[in-house]
């Protein structure tokens, strides 16, 4: 028999990371201990039945891992088709979603007894976990004597519905075979669509991501299914035919409805924006787009992103191009509120934290070309690029191990996979992440792969987390450290570390310390070089020295002269830079004003920054703004890169929204004492973001 999901999970979980704890478990996957004992008695009679060794726990709760056992990757992708599988509530309940969308017959209760292998009990509440999905897309689950089990809403939704019910079980165990069993479709039908979305491929001159290659071709026959059987879409206000009728993508879409007599040109819309909302990988540049004005909305968020976080992109024409590559079918997710998955993103944004909150700051030109508000998620997303880009580093080949990341989850996520295993293992050469289907074809030579779902290799191979956070990381470069260069690993983990200096002093804030542990050990990955490390606080680069008060100045320029004095007289900056930031910002326009109180003149580090710095300078009578009011703050910024000055920037940005702390230091005569409120308003800020996260 095989395992059920969670105690599937839980074996992946030691396998990838054999040092986490009991806790550890319970924490992440939110379960209590008696849970994953549970699971675990099951995973240990799994691997007895399969002649493996059991998973131990040592006296202090960890688990003892035999190396056999992480060969179990590879076993895995062989396993014999005829396992049984134990589907978990939340599979059941996506299964029973997609019976109900794609089945023409009448379902009853006994339909989903029989199907499922459950009692009538487990179907009746996984029939209430039905409803409560269809609640988010305004549906309802309606039972009758005559028709038995059906759908009743919008057709939009029911659809909507569908797709989300069919991403859930694709990602299942065995889910193609799910997929084909409960809709009762063939592994020919399967092939034949796939092979007319091959030569959509040819025709778009794109390649649609796996996981688009391997759900879409099941869409496609869900909506086929619906439209012969007088399902359609009558919501017609839904789609503007004009924006969707000139694309590539509409026109490719005969290439899928050739055999297909009952196509509206409603439906021909509705299947094009399955293609429009897949994540492709571009095989060329797109100088070509049919899309001006939204990459031009795109080129203008990068803009604005430059001037707020006062830093200028290297290559930015090609981090413009691959955004404005994941740009287009977010495009049509938003406007059309199209079902995506995204929870794999829920550790993005206390990582750039800064990065994300500037992002945000700097969407207006895309939000105004789409005429939507952007969501969360996909600002997200857009930060994942440009975070990605900024961690990018040049890399040369040398005599160093070579490896391939594989991720089958897009351009975003692949490059932020690529980015980070580069910032953990310096002494690897990593080559551009690519897709299963690319790395299938490749003939790069490569000694190591690092992939976020199983293969079948003779390398050897790392599963990894697509997103990892701090303790993941410094768990994956022992891994690595002692199976590939032989380094036994002869040092304490973070937890040993903390429980030892809480037996001598207190801790008052674990997790910062935990942070700070895991940094120190991971030291050999040249932490310094990494994107999050160097996180300057807005007090450490505004001590009294860097602070200066005046009655008055006789206009702009004369204010940012006395503003840079301090860096000048420090060395930080020279003559040119301050020459500089007055020839770029001739009058103190609104792109340079935070929240409208904090001026902050910048320019480019080349025109002569010396070192990492901030002063301010605040003027009593003010200077006359165009738009009204007065401007009191000018904070001058000398950036060395482009990353380390973004947490002070980030505080600084805060600071400018509270009226309260800034009237404080209106109040204070000497730069000391505006330095302590500055200091006290960033510990208040961080206590803050710790409530915030618990």
């Amino acid at each position: 028999m095989y395992l059920d999901e969670r105690s599937n999970l839980l074996l992946k979980e030691i396998l990838r990371h054999p040092n986490i704890s009991n806790a550890k478990l319970q924490e992440k996957f939110g379960l209590t201990r008696r849970q994953v004992d549970y699971s675990f008695q099951k995973v240990n009679h799994w691997l007895d039945e399969q002649a493996y060794p059991k998973i131990h726990r040592s006296a202090n709760g960890r688990f003892v891992v035999e190396p056999d056992l992480f060969q179990l990757v590879e076993i895995n992708a062989n396993e014999k088709e005829d396992d049984a599988y134990i589907l978990s509530e939340k599979e059941r309940i996506s299964l029973i979603i997609l019976m109900l969308a794609t089945n023409q017959e009448e379902l009853s209760l006994n339909h989903f007894i029989s199907e499922l292998e459950v009692s009538k009990n487990t179907v009746l509440r996984d029939l209430k976990g039905v409803q409560a999905v269809f609640d988010t897309f305004r549906l309802e689950v309606h039972y009758s004597r005559m028709k038995g089990y059906q759908i009743r809403g919008d057709e939009w939704n029911q659809r909507s519905a569908l797709i989300y019910a069919a991403q859930h079980i694709i990602a299942s165990y065995h889910g193609e075979q799910l997929l084909r069993h409960f809709m009762q479709i063939e592994v020919g039908q399967v092939d034949k669509i796939r092979d007319q979305l091959v030569a959509v491929e040819v025709r778009l001159n794109l390649t649609f991501i796996d996981n688009k290659m391997q759900i879409l071709p099941y869409i496609l026959e869900s909506i086929f299914r619906r439209i012969r059987a007088g399902q359609r879409i009558t919501t017609e206000f839904f789609i503007d035919f004009n924006e969707l009728s000139d694309t590539q993508e509409y026109g490719a879409v005969q290439l899928l409805i050739e055999d297909e007599p009952y196509i509206s040109e409603t439906e021909r819309l509705y299947i094009s924006l399955q293609l429009l909302t897949s994540n492709v990988l571009p095989n060329s540049d797109l100088t070509n787009e049919a899309s001006p004005r939204l990459k031009m909305a795109v080129n203008q968020v990068l803009g604005e992103f430059e001037k707020k976080a006062c830093i200028q992109f290297v290559d930015k024409e090609q981090l413009l191009e691959k955004l404005f590559a994941h740009i287009k079918p977010a495009y049509y997710r938003i406007k059309y509120h199209l079902t995506t998955d995204y929870s794999l993103l829920d550790k993005i944004d206390q990582e750039f934290q800064a990065v994300h909150y500037i992002v945000k700051q700097s969407l207006k030109p895309l939000e105004n070309f789409i005429g939507a508000k952007i969501p969360e998620n996909e600002s997200i997303f857009i930060t994942l690029f440009i975070g990605g880009h900024l961690i990018d580093t040049t890399e040369r080949l040398q005599t160093r191990l070579k490896a391939v990341v594989v991720c089958p989850n897009g351009l975003s996520i692949s490059r932020l996979m690529e980015k980070t295993l580069r910032s953990l293992f310096p002494e690897i050469f990593f080559y551009q992440a690519m897709s299963i289907r690319e790395f299938e074809r490749t003939n790069v030579r490569y000694d190591l792969i690092f992939s976020a779902v199983p293969l079948q290799t003779e390398k050897k191979l790392f599963l990894i987390n697509q997103l990892m956070g701090e303790q993941e990381r410094l768990e994956l470069r022992r891994r690595v450290m002692r199976s590939v260069y032989m380094i036994g690993e002869n040092g304490v983990s973070v937890e040993q570390l903390i429980r030892t200096i809480e037996k001598h002093a207190t801790i008052s804030d674990k997790t910062r310390l935990a942070k700070a542990l895991a940094d120190c050990l991971t030291q050999p990955m040249q932490a310094t070089e990494r994107f999050v490390d160097e996180k300057k606080q807005l007090a450490d680069l505004l001590p009294a020295e860097m602070i200066q008060r005046v009655q008055s100045v006789t206009d702009w320029q004369a204010a940012i002269r006395v503003a840079a004095e301090p860096l000048l007289q420090k060395g930080a900056i020279s003559d040119m830079y301050v020459s500089e930031m007055i020839r770029q910002h001739a009058t103190p326009s609104a792109h340079i004003i935070l929240r409208q109180t904090i001026a902050i003149p910048h320019a480019e580090t080349e025109k002569g920054v010396n070192e990492l710095g901030m002063s301010l300078l605040y003027i009593d009578d003010g200077l006359a703004l165009s738009s009204g009011g007065r401007l009191h703050f000018v904070v001058v910024i000398a950036a060395v890169d482009k990353n380390a000055h973004f947490q002070a920037l980030l505080q600084l940005m805060e600071l400018a929204g509270h009226k309260k702390t800034l009237k404080k230091i209106a109040e204070q005569q000497e730069p000391q004492n505006i330095h302590q409120t500055i200091q006290q308003f960033i510990v208040e800020l961080a206590k803050k973001d710790a409530e915030e996260m618990k």
